[in-house]
């Protein structure tokens, strides 16, 4: 990796002081690996067909239409992201022990938690990067089916009664308040700091896993329980001994905003800025204690 080459030649990058010019160093030279590997094409691709094939679905009433796109492409967004921050995330560390080039970094000037926290970094971006794909594909699809309806009312509502087009500028309005829902842009934030805080599980258990397979089946078993965990701690909520283990457990279910978004509800900001908080708050105290144990490796 090109940061190894660049960052000095000091025999004990422990006592050197933190460098954000270092961390960003190692986040874009992780991204632009990333953005090679074959697994991330893949997923990206499937998510943006998934997500581009939504416009075709025009056999159902307007109502249904509506629901129908944003119910599909919200939940290919989910879906994608946590795949992508899941499997993006746990080959970090296994390949650049794979590679040996974590020796070299680590003997230049560069102290652990910067090489880990720059990986996280570079992880994040490339999940950032994908969800920006797929939204801008989204609000695509948004605009291309707004354009449609309004096309058509207009069309079907040609030489009728001045009422009648009265009618149609009303359900032409309609649309355009149905395509242009704010309360998809809250679902989306939630989404994003899901795949955050999963994907900052995924890195602790790379720091102390060398199997990729490992890395991926166990933060995706603490995604499928946190997702479980609301409906768990009403069954178990008289067992202290339960509770606490589920406390340690992220609870992934508080980020699912898009069956409320498509039953019509408003979801507040301040709920959303919640959910962004925990989600973000449970991810840093996730990455020190990564860092703690990356720290005690051997290498």
């Amino acid at each position: 990796m090109t940061e190894a080459t660049t960052m000095g030649t000091s025999t004990n990058p422990e006592r050197v002081g933190f460098s954000p010019r270092r961390v960003a160093i190692i986040a874009v030279n992780t991204l632009t690996e990333a953005v090679r590997q074959k697994v991330f094409i893949l997923f990206l691709l499937i998510g943006l067909v998934f997500i581009a094939s939504a416009v075709f679905f025009a056999q159902f009433t307007f109502g249904e239409q509506m629901k129908f796109i944003k119910d599909t492409c919200l939940g290919v967004i989910s879906v994608i992201s946590t795949l992508i921050a899941i499997v993006g995330t746990a080959q970090l560390l296994p390949s650049e022990v794979e590679n040996r080039t974590i020796y070299t970094i680590l003997a230049k000037p560069v102290r652990r938690f910067e090489f880990l926290l720059g990986k996280f970094c570079g992880g994040l971006l490339l999940l950032l990067l994908s969800v920006a794909a797929m939204c801008i594909l989204f609000a695509a699809v948004l605009w291309i089916k707004e354009q449609g309806m309004i096309r058509e009312l207009s069309q079907s509502y040609v030489g009728e009664t001045p009422e009648a087009h009265v009618e149609a500028a009303k359900q032409i309005e309609q649309v355009k308040v149905e395509l242009r829902d704010v309360e998809l842009v809250k679902a989306l934030i939630a989404e994003l700091a899901k795949a955050t805080l999963i994907a900052a599980v995924t890195l602790l258990i790379s720091t102390f896993s060398t199997s990729l397979v490992f890395n991926v089946v166990v933060p995706f078993m603490v995604f499928v329980a946190g997702m479980l965990r609301g409906s768990a701690a009403e069954m178990w909520g008289a067992h202290r001994v339960f509770m606490a283990i589920l406390a340690v457990i992220p609870d992934f279910g508080l980020f699912s905003l898009a069956d409320e978004i498509n039953l019509g509800k408003v979801v507040p900001w301040s709920h959303v800025a919640q959910i962004v908080t925990y989600g973000l708050t449970r991810a840093l105290v996730i990455v020190v204690a990564a860092h703690l144990v990356f720290a005690r490796r051997e290498i």
